[in-house]
């Protein structure tokens, strides 16, 4: 191809179309007359028209498919043809298609250009001067003297002759594939003919070695009458006599003698006469030989045939001195030392036979140890080791299913030359054994390795390397730990203890990895076979760690370690956290930084009882734990994906070690319970320093500290404190009046946690922060109220004797609660009014507390009692408890007092508690009325508010009512108060009023009694005459009943009445304005007399005091 590379393309078509045609055409005069068809749809001369390429061509019933004849007598003949051959090329991988050589090659033109364009235009000289052209030619004509631009031509014409020959070859190849089918076949005989060869060649070889090998094999024929003679006479027939004359045998003292000269004859020689090698300086002569001895090597035995200095030594025995070896040599070994040895003593003397049984006995030591390699393969060290003879140097690949660089020593024979200062010194130089330790690829040549070579072991050579790779591995573990504690600022946290090489075996080099947290030191240590990594306790952590250590060559050893401790202390941790019921929050993989740098483990708790909002997280660093308080926001899920992830929106770092101190070390319950209360203290101190914040009340956050105590205090720890300004907090803009009633700090604590039943979250409980509050009463202030939270049970409130107040607050845990405390602070401040209150009306207080207060109102029997339960929140309705609950008359109007009690105004309570007394003589006479008319039911009481009743009487007895209500009037700075009885506008059924009894009402409206006067119209009464002037007021309606009624009705009240049907309480009615009662005069006289009574009985308050 390379001379066809010069033909032009013209001529190469115009060849190939000869060549076609004339290949063609001897085919066509081969084919015994028969029409062949041509390429191209061509025929014959004589055939009419032409045919497209590869259509079938009917000629006189015969057809002709691409040139081949469908002959039936050919079809018949076919099975006489010979086998075809076989084409096993033509399915190989090798083979390429020419399209794709094709876009390959027009790629690598296309490169080629671009890069010689490139090359062209790096060669413009900027500084040369070239002169103008006219009409693109220069001044000098047409001849190019530029070196620039002739050496572009040059690249140029290099490139287009390059590519030109590239193209013809691959024009000839598309040539060749026109006919791929002939060549194909050309092939398939080419390499039947390369396969044949090969078998006759690869016989013939088969066939020599047979016969090299069967000669082992050959047996010569036994000479079996040879054989019976000499073993019958002890002569061989066949064996000629030389007629030699035998010496005589030496005597014992000849022997001797001889043996003594020899001893004489050496001891001169050797001390005399001989050049001793240095290594051969230690010999003894006995029994007419010298024995020389080499430490650790060999001894051999040697002698000498006569006096003469120069006459050579000879070789008598040889032994080693090193462990394993043989006591006895083989023949044949013994035999080649023999002969080798009295080679070099007869050459170089004694420092040859010292050079080659030197080298004899470093080479044997070499093979003692390979066969121990190959014994530890079959044993303990398979696939861990391999080993490996090259010439006189042993390789041993230790760890060898590792993966990564590989390790290895090499063993073996040095040429002992020292060199020093650049220079090779040869003096007293001596082979010797000697190592080189490959650690991951890389020789080492700062360890020394003294091996034992006169006790051969190979396992303790590879002990000895393994040791110190196990060494130098944990070393830098260690250091790296310790580079990571220093960096953290963690070394007195953090313990790391390696085990010298020196002084325990490889396996026992350890590595103990300890933080404070955890339970056992982690022990890390190499296994010496393999060289896996151990680490103990075995743990889900420890075990995901070795896993990672054994298969990552690259990982980071320190780092790893380190992580692996953390997540040991974090594995704890979370079991701990089960028992607890602490649940492992999932977060963002870019949330985990927030935590710190040195943070390499972490996990975020949801506690139960806690809101979404809030959770606990712990971090893990070589410094140890650290424990946070974290804010997170619950995003929506996405699209793609309904999980919902939550993210930190703010951490707060708990101080565990300042309140814990040496505690925290601990993970058992009752630390956790301890770390769960200060977390539930700092998320309140946040929520209140923000609310605090937001609201611009002044306040000052105190730090927790741990108490000091002697071991016997069982206190828990300060949690920190919040102090904030009391008239900031509770000053009310719109009161004018309001005055400071404790001083200007007040405390705010968080005293742990608890759970609450009432109100439910999602995990079936709620948690709440008891608070406590603490602050110093006001010179003077609720000197009443301490008088009796001084002595009080209540667990809520509490007061000693020099105005020191504490209240406890529980409020849901990580919810704002500065509302809460004011709260809180109103209702003592509500309880102090209506201590107050009950005591200016002389009440006997029987329970005061914060969720209620109690006391008596009568002294009568049985005593009346009110107890009034104050909402659990503090802002809900008060409720209202009368006792006795069978016998109260307040029952009667329990609903309304209750209304009343929770009313809006500011003086509700104590127009409550005013109400008890003015109504009680009312109601009280009322009952009696009432259970007199049992029988008839001729008495209907109605309540149309809590001092507004309504009485009624009907058949038999006058149908009239009465309205009794109870009025105020202003008098100066006072509000006085009566009961006005009068007979309502309209009468039951529009029925009139007996003559009889208008005429008594008549006389009662005019008349006077005990604390009553009539009006005229109706009559007014104090406390202390309502009930007179309603008895009197019955015994006149009774009197104008008929005579069988009074009868009935005047019966003895000796049985037990029984109750009557009361209507249900009407609500209470707007105050309507007072009346002016009928006879005003009337109203006058009797004011006096009223104001005489109240004189002479002052316990019994007649007016309610509102200012």
């Amino acid at each position: 191809m390379d001379e066809q590379s010069g033909v032009g393309s013209q001529e190469l078509k115009k060849d190939r179309s000869n060549a076609q045609e004339g290949g063609v055409r001897s085919v066509a005069h081969t084919a015994s007359g028969l029409a062949n068809a041509l390429p191209n749809g061509q025929l014959w001369p004589g055939e009419n028209g032409t045919v497209p390429n590869g259509m079938p061509v009917t000629n006189g019933g015969m057809d002709t498919l691409n040139g081949e004849h469908a002959n039936p007598s050919m079809d018949a003949a076919s099975s006489d043809d010979p086998p075809r051959i076989e084409q096993p090329w033509r399915n190989e991988d090798s083979n390429k298609h020419l399209g794709k050589l094709m876009d390959r090659l027009a790629q690598q033109c296309y490169i080629d250009l671009n890069k010689t364009l490139t090359e062209m235009t790096a060669q413009d000289d900027a500084t040369a001067v070239v002169a103008p052209k006219v009409n693109g030619l220069s001044a000098q004509g047409l001849l190019d003297t530029s070196e620039v631009s002739l050496r572009k031509k040059r690249m140029l014409m290099d490139f287009a002759h390059d590519q030109r020959d590239r193209f013809t070859k691959t024009l000839v190849l598309s040539d060749w594939s026109r006919n791929a089918e002939e060549m194909a076949n050309i092939i398939d005989v080419r390499v039947w003919q390369e396969t044949q060869r090969n078998a006759y060649t690869f016989a013939a070889n088969a066939i020599a070695a047979t016969k090299f090998k069967s000669v082992g094999f050959k047996v010569p024929a036994p000479n079996i009458d040879g054989a019976m003679e000499v073993l019958g006479t002890g002569k061989a027939s066949w064996v000629p006599d030389m007629g030699y004359i035998p010496p005589k045998r030496l005597t014992a003292k000849q022997l001797l003698k001889t043996v003594k000269n020899m001893n004489v004859t050496l001891a001169t020689r050797l001390n005399l006469h001989e050049e001793l090698p240095p290594h051969m300086d230690e010999f003894s002569i006995a029994n007419g030989r010298a024995t020389f001895t080499v430490s650790g090597e060999f001894e051999v035995d040697l002698s000498v045939a006569d006096a003469e200095t120069t006459s050579p030594f000879y070789f008598i025995d040889f032994r080693f001195l090193f462990s394993p070896s043989s006591d006895t040599l083989n023949e044949q070994i013994r035999a080649h030392l023999e002969f080798q040895t009295n080679r070099a003593l007869a050459s170089k003397s004694l420092q040859g036979c010292y050079d080659f049984l030197h080298n004899f006995v470093l080479t044997h030591k070499i093979n003692a140890l390979r066969s121990q390699g190959a014994e530890l393969i079959r044993e303990e060290w398979f696939d861990c080791i391999k080993v490996q003879n090259m010439r006189r140097n042993l390789v041993v690949q230790y760890w060898a299913s590792m993966p990564g660089p590989k390790s290895w020593i090499e063993i073996g024979i040095s040429s002992g030359k020292k060199r020093t200062a650049g220079t090779v010194t040869t003096r007293n130089s001596t082979p010797r054994l000697s190592v080189r330790w490959f650690r991951k690829g890389q020789e080492v040549t700062d360890e020394v390795l003294d091996f034992d070579w006169e006790t051969l072991s190979l396992k303790k050579c590879l002990m000895t390397v393994i040791g110190l790779h196990c060494f130098g591995k944990l070393g830098v573990a260690r250091d790296g730990l310790h580079a990571m504690a220093t960096e953290n600022a963690a070394n007195e946290v953090l313990e790391v203890e390696l085990s010298s090489p020196e002084t325990v075996a490889p396996e026992d080099c350890v590595l103990q990895l300890r933080l404070p947290s955890m339970k056992k030191p982690l022990s890390v240590r190499l296994e010496p076979v393999p060289g896996l990594f151990s680490i103990s306790p075995a743990t889900n952590a420890t075990m995901n760690s070795e896993r990672i250590l054994n298969s990552d060559p690259q990982v980071d050893v320190a780092r790893s370690l380190a992580s692996l401790s953390c997540a040991v202390v974090q594995e704890r941790i979370r079991k701990q956290a089960e028992l607890l019921d602490w649940q492992v929050v999932r977060i963002p993989v870019s949330a985990k930084p927030i935590f710190g740098h040195g943070v390499l483990q972490q996990t975020i708790f949801s506690v139960p009882g806690w809101c979404q909002q809030w959770a606990l997280a712990v971090s893990c660093g070589l410094g140890g734990e650290r424990w946070w308080a974290v804010h997170l926001s619950e995003s929506k899920p996405s699209e793609r994906s309904q999980t919902v992830v939550n993210e930190v929106i703010a951490t707060r770092e708990l101080p565990i070690k300042d309140v814990l101190g040496e505690k925290v070390v601990d993970v058992s319950r009752a630390i956790f319970l301890d770390i769960e209360r200060l977390a539930v203290a700092e998320v309140s101190s946040t929520v209140l320093s923000q609310q605090l914040r937001t609201m611009r009340i002044p306040h000052q956050i105190e730090k927790p500290v741990a108490n000091v105590t002697d071991g016997t205090d069982t206190r828990q720890p300060s949690t920190g404190a919040v102090y904030l300004q009391f008239a900031a907090l509770m000053r009310d803009v719109r009161d004018k009046t309001w005055e400071a009633w404790a001083t200007d700090s007040v405390r705010v604590s968080p005293g742990g946690i608890e759970e609450s039943g009432e109100h439910m979250n999602a995990d079936g409980k709620q948690t709440l922060v008891r608070h406590d509050l603490r602050l110093n009463l006001a010179p003077g202030k609720m000197k009443h109220l301490q008088q009796l939270l001084s002595k009080s049970r209540d667990r809520d409130v509490a007061m000693n004797g020099h105005g020191g107040l504490a209240i406890r607050l529980r409020t849901p845990f990580g919810e704002p609660f500065v509302e809460h405390i004011r709260t809180r602070l109103r209702n003592l401040e509500r309880l102090d009014r209506y201590v107050t209150t009950l005591q200016k009306l002389h009440y006997s207080l029987t329970i005061v507390s914060m969720a209620k207060l109690s006391f008596a109102y009568s002294n009568t029997t049985p005593v009346l009692h009110a107890q009034v339960t104050f909402a659990r929140n503090g802002t809900g309705p008060m409720r209202l408890k009368l006792e006795p609950v069978d016998s109260n008359p307040h029952q009667r109007i329990r609903v309304l007092l209750e209304q009343c009690l929770n009313g809006t105004a500011k003086e509700a309570f104590q127009l409550f508690a005013q109400l008890l007394t003015f109504t009680l003589p009312t109601l009280q006479a009322l009952e009696r009325i009432e259970g007199t008319r049992v029988a008839h039911q001729t008495v209907n009481v109605r309540v149309r508010g809590a001092a507004w009743y309504s009485l009624a009487y009907k058949a038999p007895l006058p149908a009239c009512a009465f309205s009794i209500r109870l009025r105020p009037k202003r008098q100066g700075n006072k509000t006085i108060a009566h009961w006005h009885v009068e007979p309502t506008k309209d009468q039951l059924d529009g029925v009139a009023i007996p003559e009889d009894l208008a005429k008594g009402l008549k006389t009662l409206w005019q008349t006077k009694g005990k604390g009553w006067v009539g009006v005229g119209s109706g009559a007014i009464a104090d406390t202390t005459g309502i009930g007179a002037l309603l008895e009197a007021l019955d015994e006149l309606v009774r009197a104008s009943a008929t005579p069988s009624v009074t009868s009935v009705a005047e019966k003895p009240t000796g049985a037990v009445p029984q109750p009557t049907e009361q209507p249900p309480p009407l609500p209470p009615q707007v105050k309507e304005p007072q009346k002016k009662p009928a006879v005003e005069p009337a109203a006058k006289a009797v004011a006096k007399p009223a104001a005489g009574a109240k004189k002479k009985k002052k316990k019994e308050p007649e007016y309610i005091e509102l200012d």
